[in-house]
């Protein structure tokens, strides 16, 4: 007779899952549990200042993951104005795709192999590929204070600067530009990916995918 715990560890102690009841008894306590920022208690006196202590709890409990964020209303989009790229190589590649984004997939289509692009020279440390680059629409006023992570655990915090760049391309202070090689063949596969969080919003990973032209009959 096989056994299935609905409560286990995973090999190497990282992982615990909870499929079943976890029962503190007497004494127990815990520890380690996400806490919201502290709120220091305020006496008001209008509907205004209610209003905002209420919106100050909610953010701080979305932060804490106490409560689930909000979801990000993301798009993206062919800069307008790709001129300002790194390089014209970068820029003509650029041209060769159109992007779309559904379902957190971001699907990034060619009108030609990827093998046919360019390789452009982004310099020290990205170094000679097929960059192309696209913007990314994240629906906040601003991209500054957003943390990126991608699939290889590359961290930034975006900045002023992000916003600046996106805009010397024709887009908006809430969005950013995102340059891919596109020569990784992790792309064609849909392994490439990447994560997004910002104050009271959820961690959300998009995925992307390049799709090439079919090949003629």
């Amino acid at each position: 007779m096989s056994y299935n715990a609905k409560n286990y560890t995973e090999q190497g102690g990282d992982v615990t899952h909870i499929g079943g009841v976890l029962e503190f008894d007497g004494q127990a306590t815990l520890e380690g549990f996400p806490g919201a920022a502290n709120l220091v208690p305020k006496s008001t006196t209008t509907a205004a200042d209610i209003r905002a202590d209420l919106n100050a709890l909610i953010l701080a409990l979305k932060n804490a993951g106490i409560m689930i964020g909000d979801a990000w209303n993301a798009s993206v989009l062919a800069c307008p104005t790709p001129a300002g790229m790194p390089t014209e190589k970068t820029k003509n590649n650029s041209g060769h795709a159109s992007v779309a984004l559904e379902d957190n997939v971001i699907t990034i289509t060619l009108d030609r192999k990827v093998s046919q692009l360019e390789d452009a020279d982004h310099g020290t440390p990205w170094g000679v590929h097929k960059w192309l680059g696209f913007g990314v629409r994240t629906g906040l006023a601003s991209v500054a204070d957003i943390k990126f992570v991608d699939d290889t655990g590359m961290s930034a915090t975006l900045s002023a600067a992000d916003a600046t760049e996106a805009t010397a391309l024709g887009l908006s202070a809430g969005d950013f530009v995102l340059y891919i090689k596109a020569d990784d063949p992790k792309y064609l596969t849909g392994e490439k990916f990447f994560t997004l969080q910002a104050s009271g919003m959820a961690k959300t990973k998009f995925v992307m995918k390049i799709v090439e032209p079919a090949p003629e009959a």
